[in-house]
Parts: structure tokens; sequence; C-alpha cells
């Protein structure tokens, strides 16, 4: 008959008070990693047991290598296990390099966050957001790093992604439009498409045009482009294309003798060169305005360049030296230079108009009326006068051609241009200038030459007076 050969044991989940040393004893009560049941202990030298293993440690082991999502303790679930790494195949992490062999499982739980295939998610069921939410904290000063050329994706098909391009060193965005449901913030400009915006001015960074179209579905003269406040137009040509304008300006000013130039590249102080925008209606003897310039920020011109240099500005020199540094930017120069222009043009001002006196475009006519800055032409008119060209050409601001004609329905003469009688006569001197004068208070006893009319009823000067024959 064979024999049996027991170990000492215990339906108990604690451990033996004391074993001899080598002596082996088990327990079979139930057990957790809080107790000891379900363990196998051996006495070493002082006779204390120690456990070497049990049930309860070869539950934990028994899932296969890999298995976190489906794995289970064998006998109570929640003993928990402990996983296996499965090492079958091999992995190149982050792309820096293949792995043989790379050690993985097939999930992995941390708290509230769970990662699992190629996702990183939360696990909390408490239906709040700190069970739902994800949050990256570098606790201090470091980053979360995204590095060159990873697209970071929105929406499940990747509709949008942002990364950061080297080459171009710019954050790309690409795809789906963005819409924006808070105020945005940015220093240092910004670009769409070809406008570019920066501090306090909107430019096209193609070509020399930009255009503002309130209704870009309509045609061209639709939509309505409202500007609060004043405006400012500088340049040479503004060109209204509407056919009906309406002004609330009781007066308006034409002919203004001030401009503002841009300041284009930095100035520091000690120099006597700025560079501007442009040099249109520029002379020398023109006084600069600007915080820098010197004489308290007022200084006049003394020479300028005809052509642009190689960055497209033009160089103005002035009287004296600048007193500090001038910036571009403008918060420190506003809009610019302020040009109070003293220099006589030798222009005429006033109003051009085209009109078309018949068919075809050789009827196309340009009329003027206004202040002539020089002598009248065809006539002995000074300098300054009004004058009414109905065809006239006009090149380089001064208005020349036949002068038309008057449609009043009455003249007054100033105070000392007649006699205020009420019966005085007009008359055109020798420079072709009508005069007033004449009157019964101012009568004369002896005739020089009497007013009469010729056969064809046209007024003649005679000296004398024929009663005829009988």
């Amino acid at each position: 008959m064979a024999s049996k050969i027991r170990i000492k044991r215990s339906s108990s989940a604690s451990a033996p008070s004391s074993l001899l040393y080598g002596e082996l004893a088990s327990s079979f009560g139930s057990g957790t990693q809080a107790n000891n049941g379900e363990r196998v202990f051996i006495g070493n030298a002082s006779g204390d047991p120690v456990i070497v293993g049990g049930e309860y440690y070869t539950d934990l082991l028994s899932n296969a290598p890999g298995v976190v999502a489906a794995g289970a303790n064998a006998s109570v679930v929640t003993n928990g296990f402990v996983p296996i790494l499965d090492r079958s195949a091999n992995g190149n992490p982050g792309g820096g390099g293949v792995v043989n062999n790379l050690p993985r499982v097939d999930m992995w739980n941390v708290d509230k966050v769970t990662i699992n295939d190629n996702k990183i998610m939360t696990n909390g069921t408490g239906g709040t957001s700190a069970d739902e939410d994800l949050i990256f904290d570098t606790m201090g000063s470091g980053h979360v790093i995204n590095p060159d050329n990873q697209r970071l994706a929105f929406g499940d098909g990747k509709d949008g992604t942002i990364h950061y391009d080297p080459s171009a060193n710019k954050i790309m965005v690409n795809g789906v439009p963005w819409q924006w449901n808070s105020g945005i913030g940015i220093t240092g400009g910004m670009t769409i498409d070809n406008v570019a915006i920066s501090t306090n001015t909107i430019a096209t960074n193609s070509g020399s045009v930009l255009y503002i179209d309130p209704f870009p579905d309509g045609l061209s003269s639709d939509g309505l482009v409202v500007v609060k406040g004043s405006l400012q137009v500088d340049g040479t040509t503004t060109t209204v294309n509407s056919t009906t304008s309406t002004l609330n300006d009781a007066v308006i000013h034409l002919g203004d003798v001030t401009s503002k130039l841009v300041v284009m590249a930095a100035v520091a102080s000690g120099v006597s060169t700025i560079s501007v925008d442009r040099i249109v209606g520029i002379n020398t003897g023109d006084i600069l305005k600007l915080p820098g310039l010197p004489g308290a920020g007022s200084t006049a011109v003394t020479s300028y360049s005809a052509t642009a240099n190689a960055e497209g500005n033009y160089v103005i020199t002035f009287s004296g030296t600048t007193t500090g540094a001038i910036s571009t930017t403008t918060s420190t120069n506003g809009i610019g230079i302020t040009v109070t222009h003293a220099y006589d043009t030798n222009t005429d001002r006033g109003i051009s108009f085209s009109y078309n006196t018949s068919t075809g475009t050789g009827n196309n006519k340009t009329g003027f009326f206004g202040y002539n800055d020089s002598a009248g032409q065809n006539s002995n008119a000074p300098i300054r006068s009004w004058t009414y060209i109905p065809d006239a050409t006009v090149v380089g601001n001064v208005a020349t051609g036949t002068r038309g004609i008057l449609d009043i329905a009455g003249l007054y003469y100033q105070s000392g241009g007649y006699v205020a009688d009420n019966n005085d006569v007009t008359y055109f001197d020798n420079q072709g200038k009508l005069v007033g004068v004449g009157g019964t208070t101012a009568g004369i006893t002896t005739s020089n030459w009497v007013l009469t009319t010729n056969a064809a009823g046209v007024p003649k000067w005679t000296t004398t007076l024929d009663g005829g024959t009988y």
C-alpha cells in the first residue's frame, strides 16, 4: 500500500506561528492581498515561516502574455492579476527605430486614464468633468510638445489639422474652415490670403490694389461701406464711380497745402535724412513735422531724391539733424510726417468735369471752372481770376482753353466800382475790363462823344448830331 506524506496545513487564511528549518506548510483559506490565505510557507533557519508560493500567486499569473483587456484572476476577480508582457513582435516607438520583441500589453489603465490600441482616454463613471476631462499638465515651465511636421488633427475624419512646418517656420492650419465664437487677440500682425493686418494698418501683399466689397455676391455697385469717424485718403488719385454723391459740407475745400508721408525706415539720432513712401508734391522749403526731427520736431526740406532707392523708398534731406531715433511704427510716430507745403505750384484750383456734346467718343469733352492761377488767356484778366472753360485741356493741374459764356440773371459790382445814383452805365476800358461809370449826378455841360446806332442798330460813338434836311 502506497504511503502519503502530508505537509502542515490549515483551512484558515493565516500563516503558521512557526516552522522548523525546512518544514513546509500551506493555508487553504480564501486568499487576498491583505491576508495569508492560499499560500505555501517554508521555515527558515530562525524557525520563521517564509512565503514561497501558493495558489494565490499562481492565480495572479494565470493570463496569456500581453493580455490585459480580457485578463482576470483565475479564482477571485477582485484579487487582480499580474500582466505578462508580450514580446512576440517588433515595434518602432515614435519612429525612433525598430525595437526587437518590443514588450507590450493590449491595454493599460492608470487611475482614470486608459491607453488602448492607439487611444488615450478617460474611464471615469461619475459623469462629471473630473471623471471625463483629460489633462496634460507639465507642472511648471515645461511644454507639451508636438514635434516638427506632426499634425494635430480634429474630427474623426481628420477634418482639420495644425502642425509646425520648420522649412516655412510657420504653424500650418489645414482642412475645414474654423469658426471663432469668442474674441481674438493677435499681436505682431496677421495675413489672410493676400491681405495683411498689422498694428492699425490693413494692406495688400500682392500687387497694389486692395478691395473692400460689402456685398461680394452682388454687382460692383451693390452693398454699402460705412466709415465711422473722419476719413483721410492719401495718394495722388481718388476716383468715385458712383452716379450720385452727397456731401453735408457747407463749404468744400480744394487744394490743401498739407499732406502726410509714411516713415519707411528707422531713423537714427543725429542724421539729416529720412526715407518716405513718396515725394509727390514735395518741394524744397516745405516744412516737415514729426517728433525727433530738428527744430523741436519741425524742419525744412533742403533736397529730395527724384527716384526710388532699391527698397522702393524716397530719401528727403532736411535742415539740421534728428534729436532722437524715429521708428517706422505708428505707435511712435502716429500716422507719419505732416508736410506743410511752402512753394507756389502755379497750378489752378477748381472742378473739372466730363461730358459728351453728341454721340461717339470723339465728342467727349472736359470742362473746368474755378480759380485760374495764371493770367487770362486771350484776355487781360489778372492772375488768380475766376474762369469757366467749357472745352478745357487740363495738364498738371493747369486748365487752358477758350473761355465760356456766363448765363446769369444779374451782376453786382463791389462798392467803389460804380457811382451809386441808380443810373450808371458800363463800358469796356482798353484792357477789356467792364467798368461802371456815369450818372446824372456826374453830368457835363459840353459834349465830346455821343452814343448812337448805325443803320444796322449797332451802337457807335459820334461827334456829330445830324438833324437831316427838309
